[in-house]
């Protein structure tokens, strides 16, 4: 009998202390959240860019999937203007070119995002496949380089 009671204090010991260590893990390195996924998608995480110092976070991120299955992530980043975060260092941090001409915002985009999103903005001209970027730059915000950045990202 006392054999069996020392068992079982071990076994509760072993289990407590696993239960201690997956907890400390999830505090350390948390599972990855749908924001997380989003800007992997669009390649604005800042694991992603490295070395930069800093990074933006999204004020709305949205991760869902289409009807033929592939992942599609909206994401919006409100950005405040000033010295030290306004639409260049954005741009900067991200290695994104300046806006080019004006596009219509895809409607997918202005109905997964909670608000009221314009109908259009100029799109950065970027080159990487599945991704969208358009600027609305607020000039009635009191710093300069105010701006919401939208994206619309498509991949696997």
């Amino acid at each position: 009998m006392p054999a069996a009671f020392l068992v079982l204090c071990g076994l509760i010991t072993m289990g407590c202390a696993w239960w201690g260590v997956a907890a400390y893990l999830r505090a350390v390195d948390p599972p990855p959240t749908d924001t997380d996924r989003a800007e992997r998608l669009a390649g604005l995480s800042h694991e992603q860019h490295p070395g930069k110092g800093r990074y933006y976070v999204p004020a709305d991120a949205v991760l869902s999937r289409t009807a033929d299955g592939a992942r599609v992530a909206y994401l919006r980043y409100r950005i405040g203007g000033g010295d030290d975060a306004n639409l260049d260092d954005f741009l900067r941090t991200y290695d994104l070119p300046r806006p080019s001409a004006p596009a219509s915002l895809p409607e997918d985009l202005r109905a997964s995002l909670p608000g009221d999103e314009p109908a259009a903005g100029p799109l950065l001209p970027d080159g990487q496949g599945g991704r969208e970027i358009f600027v609305v730059e607020r000039p009635a915000a009191d710093l300069p380089g105010a701006a919401d950045v939208y994206v619309r990202a498509a991949g696997t």
